[in-house]
């Protein structure tokens, strides 16, 4: 194995003609991109329960209720009303796109 640094790496990696550092670059990408998608089910739950044994969660602070509003009084069908008009809002702006009239 060559024991070069990593800004020695940059240099001769800045010498390559442009289609080389795009193989490069395409080889690289092809390696993280498999050693990422190699993870498993298991591994990624056996990784969050240990990072919760670590206690990696406890200090997370709650979203629940802090941009709470008690002056706000709206019902559940006022609110299912409200989310359906912003849900379907896209769909009127397409339609004014396609037809303009």
């Amino acid at each position: 194995m060559i024991d070069i640094s990593f800004e020695e790496l940059v240099e001769a990696v800045q010498k390559l003609r442009p289609e080389q550092k795009a193989a490069l670059v395409q080889t690289l990408h092809l390696e993280v991109t498999d050693e990422h998608t190699s993870l498993t089910r298991e591994q990624a739950i056996a990784e969050l329960e240990a990072l919760r044994a670590a206690g990696a969660f406890n200090t997370i602070e709650s979203m629940r209720g802090k941009y709470n509003r008690p002056d706000l009084n709206t019902s559940d069908d006022e609110l299912n009303v409200y989310l359906y008009e912003i849900g379907s809002e896209w769909e009127e702006e397409l339609d004014d796109l396609i037809d303009p009239d």
